[in-house]
């Protein structure tokens, strides 16, 4: 296993290039995951590179071994290149304030359709909290896929990455250039496209999710744009008691898969 100790080193430099700049991710197509359960949940082919401190005995990515002499290494298909470094050259890496010992280089991953009957568009979420949850709670209530706009938080950068906890991984996205189009596209193939939306008439459990079914959520603080809105074949509100306004994006989401997940059970 080779070993890192300088900070000047040219893969400890991509590692920071790529943390901190969303241009250096989308030129190359990578990105970076960093702790023991987010590593531990990186399919092997996905990974470029993974670094390690001296003392690291916690999970490695799938597919990855341990030699006899207890270096982390790739399968007998192919090699993946680990590196030791410092705790103090991890700490230079480290996006987190207490680094876990671990952190891999890995392939974005890029889909051009999503198949099923259950989705969730997102128009403009800025929030890399709301983001994780959505995909963690899409990954949980059977979602088949998430539509997003360019516009959105950058999946890819570090917060967001760490906030989904290994969901997307797991759950297809598709990173739209031109959301319209694609929402239109889904509407042809049968898909009924819902609005959450302070104009709705109807209470979210008052429609009918067995059929193909996507949820339309917005901006944390301007909703859906009106130009998304409008394609949509129904608005629908979620029922405010007290002197709540709006539920958190992430929550309200939350509220509508799992609508849609009662009534399919």
């Amino acid at each position: 296993m080779e070993k890192i100790t300088s900070t000047g080193n040219k893969f400890i430099k991509e590692v920071r290039e790529l943390e901190k700049k969303a241009r250096a991710r989308r030129d190359s197509g990578l990105f970076i995951a960093e702790g023991e359960r987010l590593c531990s949940e990186i399919p092997y082919e996905e990974i470029v590179r993974v670094f390690v401190t001296p003392d690291y005995k916690g999970r490695l990515p799938k597919g990855m071994v341990t030699d006899k002499k207890g270096d982390a290494s790739g399968t007998a298909s192919g090699r993946v290149p680990v590196f030791e470094v410092s705790d103090q050259v991890m700490e230079y890496m480290s996006d987190t304030k207490t680094s876990q010992g671990i952190l891999a280089v890995v392939r974005q991953k890029h889909y051009t359709d999503l198949s099923g009957d259950f989705f969730i568009i997102l128009d403009t979420l800025q929030d890399p909290g709301n983001m994780g949850t959505i995909f963690r709670t899409a990954e949980a209530a059977g979602v088949d896929g998430i539509v997003m706009n360019r516009n959105c938080v950058d999946i890819y950068s570090p917060k967001v990455v760490r906030a989904t906890m290994g969901a997307m991984f797991r759950m297809p996205f598709l990173i739209c250039d031109d959301l319209p189009a694609e929402i239109n596209r889904m509407k042809s193939q049968g898909v009924s496209i819902y609005a959450a939306h302070l104009k709705g008439e109807k209470n979210h459990w008052e429609f009918d999710y067995t059929a193909p079914t996507a949820f339309m959520i917005g901006n944390e603080g301007n909703g859906l744009s009106d130009e998304i809105a409008a394609l949509s074949d129904e608005y629908l509100r979620i029922p405010m008691m007290g002197k709540t306004e709006s539920l958190n994006a992430a929550v309200a989401a939350t509220v509508l898969m799992y609508e849609a997940v009662r009534q399919r059970a």
